[in-house]
This record gives structure tokens, sequence and C-alpha cells, in this order.
């Protein structure tokens, strides 16, 4: 079993660079989502003073 330690440490090293990728692509994610969650909720409250300028309607429930 000649290079089986070379063979353990590029194991390693590609499960390293995977993990890598993976956390990055998970932070970007995260930040992604926290964006779109601001974003409705300026959006919600843009609805709601919208709402509020408006005229009264009879059949409003």
């Amino acid at each position: 079993m000649k290079g089986a330690g070379d063979k353990i440490r590029n194991s390693l090293m590609k499960r390293q660079d995977a993990l890598k990728r993976f956390k990055a692509r998970k932070e970007a994610f995260l930040l992604n989502r926290e964006t779109i969650r601001k974003e409705i909720e300026e959006a919600r409250t843009i609805w709601e003073q919208t709402l509020e300028q408006l005229p009264a309607q009879e059949l409003n429930r």
C-alpha cells in the first residue's frame, strides 16, 4: 500500500475544500435571506402606510 498516506491526505484536503465551499454558500444564503426579510418588512410598512392614507370605504371590514 504505497502512497496510502498521500491518498488519505488528498481525501482530507478534498473534504476540507468541500466544507469551505459549503460554508461560503451557506453564509451567502443567510445574507440573501436576511436581505429579503428586510425588503419584505419595508414593503409591508409601505403598504400599511398607503392603506392608512386611503379614504375610508363603506365595505371595508
